[in-house]
């Protein structure tokens, strides 16, 4: 490798290099200014060793110098001074003066044209953003000019005085002229008498005019300065927007937020405000009554006889129970679908709420006509009365509501006041349904067994499987119990599985070898009829290898009577697949026992109101052992009631005589038998 010391050209070309790097930002890397200025030397050194000499190759270099941005304030300077204190060593002094000479001559030549080449980029991007700004100027006013014309809102200029210089097509459209009309009239001209003015600003706000046609016109208006510089303006832009449809449309608009589209009574936002607003206004001693309705069956007349015919009906409901209460402080509301909610502010005049009920539903009950035919509805009632002090109106509604519910609960055209203590019960009911989940999720549910016996030998024929919660917060609930609050719910059909796969699993196999015993679950109406029991009652007997005949389901009695869901065909399947079947409760109407006659269930769990002592029940197990059926019965507490269904034939039973519900490892051990 050739070091400075070795290549005298390379040694200028470095101390070059740093003498252009103190004086100049040049955009090349250090190897490719050093290469650059390595080939300048040698072009001068070539130069002078050249015979005859010439200067020319100076001349190129200073223009090489520029064109490669050695162009700082002292670069030229400092760089002659580097070139004749070391080219000396390479010709004359003479060639080196004329040689540096055109070095500074085409230098300066070089830069006189970068200069004017810089200029006329100058002149041509001034030109260029010239045109530009006239085209975007031009655009501009063309824009502005389409948009004063054409917008829906109304336009104009107006001079300081407030005088309308121009005027848009949209604002003479809403004052019923021509645009030309308006040049030189101010917009106070065409203001109403009974609207304040200022004959010195132009008007703002929301203001009421009047057209040349006579009508009015209600318009928001807004004026805003035109500034042609910081400090000064010379006119004003005043847009005109026209509010006259929503002036008309408001009252309607606020009518209809207020009160149902359908009826024209109050709906249930505007009800629940009023309630809580004649609470607050009414005297501590005074009394409120509030009725909640809830329409029997109206889905049956809707779908029966089309919408119409029941949209004509909610009409005339709404009607009739503004006329049961007319005379009185009062207001009626339609709250939900087929809901309705009368609110009285009680006076000496008030009826008692029997006599109120009873009007409410004479009211209703006379056929209304419809395309001549006579239809009428029946409603139920929840009704609270209270001192307007005594409660707030969410607590009033929620004690009206819940007196409807117990109502609906009693059965069509029923009525209920709202009992505290009943109220309680339910809500104690609502919470522990409420919480039926989260106690599934976190394992607080357990399977319990009953023993069920059969009453000649009492020999265990069977084991009944429920869901227990014995864990819950307000006290442990039973089977029975547990399962009510998830038919409530609807939660019954995703405890099924559960029960059923952990039921199979468990059951006792050395106590069935032993007593020849099988595994009993009762299912819930929901239960009953769910579209996936069959594929549940398969995954549970295969995961738990348990054969079919060793599992008995009953049914619920009245969904398969009543077709409900898929519960008759689940019937039939589920038996189809070896699996006893059963039908619970049980009370041998004719209907019943028909069902049993013609349905693969052999056996039936009779309901546990009926008593072993009166003949007619002696009858029923007489018919249905007829049909080839066992009879079984629950809740047995002693000998002699047990002594008695034996007697009139009762096949199988199960309760506190034979053992309560008990956790497996607790039956067996009665047994004398360990836990599989």
């Amino acid at each position: 490798m050739i070091t400075p010391d070795e290549d005298p050209l390379r040694g200028l070309a470095k101390t070059w290099f740093q003498v252009v790097a103190a004086s100049a930002y040049v955009p090349m890397s250090v190897r490719e200014l050093e290469a650059f200025l390595y080939d300048l030397a040698r072009m001068l050194t070539e130069a002078l060793a050249a015979q005859p000499f010439s200067p020319k190759p100076g001349v190129m270099v200073g223009g090489q110098m520029v064109a490669g941005q050695l162009v700082g304030l002292d670069t030229l300077e400092r760089s002659l001074d580097l070139l004749a204190e070391r080219l000396p060593d390479h010709g004359t002094d003479r060639d080196v003066v004329a040689l540096l000479g055109a070095v500074a001559t085409g230098y300066a030549n070089a830069m006189r044209r970068r200069t004017l080449e810089q200029q006329e980029d100058m002149k041509r991007a001034l030109l260029a953003a010239k045109q530009r700004a006239e085209r975007v100027m031009r655009a501009t006013e063309s824009r502005f000019r389409e948009v004063f014309t054409s917008t829906p809102i109304g336009v104009a200029i107006l001079d300081l005085e407030g005088r309308i210089l121009e005027a848009n097509p949209t604002l003479a459209g809403i004052l019923a002229c021509q645009p030309a009309d308006l040049t030189g009239a101010s917009l106070t001209d065409y203001q109403a008498e009974d609207e304040p003015g200022s004959p010195v600003q132009p008007p703002r706000g929301r203001l009421k005019l009047v057209r040349e046609d006579g009508d009015t016109a209600w318009v928001f208006v807004d004026v805003s300065p035109l500034r042609e510089g910081p400090d000064a303006h010379t006119s004003y832009v005043m847009t005109v927007q026209d509010l006259s449809e929503l002036q008309l449309l408001q009252g309607r608009f606020g009518h209809q937020l207020l009160h149902d589209a359908l009826t024209g009574v109050a709906n249930r936002l505007y009800f629940e405000s009023q309630l809580e607003s004649r609470l607050g206004q009414a005297a501590p001693t005074a009394s409120i009554t509030l009725c909640c309705l809830n329409l029997d069956a109206f889905s049956v007349l809707n779908e029966g006889l089309g919408h119409d015919v029941g949209d004509h009906l909610l009409k005339t409901v709404a009607k009739r129970l503004e006329t049961v209460v007319d005379g009185e402080q009062a207001l009626v509301a339609r709250t939900g679908g087929d809901e309705f909610a009368v609110l009285v502010e009680d006076s000496p005049l008030t009826p008692d709420i029997p006599e109120l009920v009873g009007r409410i539903n004479e009211a209703l009950a006379e056929p209304e006509y419809v395309d001549g035919r006579g239809v009428a509805v029946t409603a139920s009632v929840g009704v609270v009365r209270s001192p307007a002090s005594a409660m707030s109106g969410a607590e009033l509604f929620r004690a009206a509501d819940s007196a409807l519910h117990g109502a609906r609960a009693s059965g069509r055209r029923q009525w209920m006041q709202f009992d505290r203590r009943h109220d309680e019960r339910v809500r104690r009911d609502y919470r522990a349904a409420a919480a039926l989940p989260g106690a599934f999720e976190s394992g607080e549910l357990e399977v319990a067994f009953q023993p069920v016996v059969r009453l000649a030998d009492r020999h265990t024929v069977a084991l009944h499987a429920t869901l227990h919660w014995p864990a819950r917060a307000d006290g442990p609930l039973d089977g029975r119990e547990t399962l009510r609050l998830a038919e409530r719910t609807g939660q019954s059909v995703l405890l099924g599985p559960e029960l059923l796969g952990t039921a199979c699993r468990r059951l006792p196999r050395q106590l069935v070898a032993e007593t020849d015993a099988v595994l009993r679950i009762r299912l819930s109406r929901l239960q009953s009829a769910d579209d996936d029991l069959v594929a549940v009652v398969l995954r549970a007997t295969t995961a738990a290898d348990l054969p079919p005949p060793l599992l008995e389901i009953a049914f619920d009695t009245g969904a398969v009577l009543e077709e409900f869901g898929s519960a008759p065909d689940n019937l039939e399947v589920v038996a189809d697949l070896g699996v006893r079947t059963a039908l619970h409760p049980f009370n041998g109407g004719p209907r019943e026992l028909a069902l049993l006659e013609r349905s693969p269930a052999r056996a039936v769990v009779l309901d546990d109101r009926l008593d072993s002592r009166p003949r007619p029940v002696a009858l029923l197990v007489a018919a249905v052992r007829e049909a080839g059926a066992t009879v079984s019965v629950d809740g047995v507490r002693t000998e002699e009631e047990a002594d008695r269904w034996a007697g009139i034939g009762v096949h199988s039973a199960q309760g506190p005589l034979f053992g309560e519900p008990a956790d497996l490892d607790q039956l067996l051990s009665g047994n004398g038998l360990a836990a599989e």
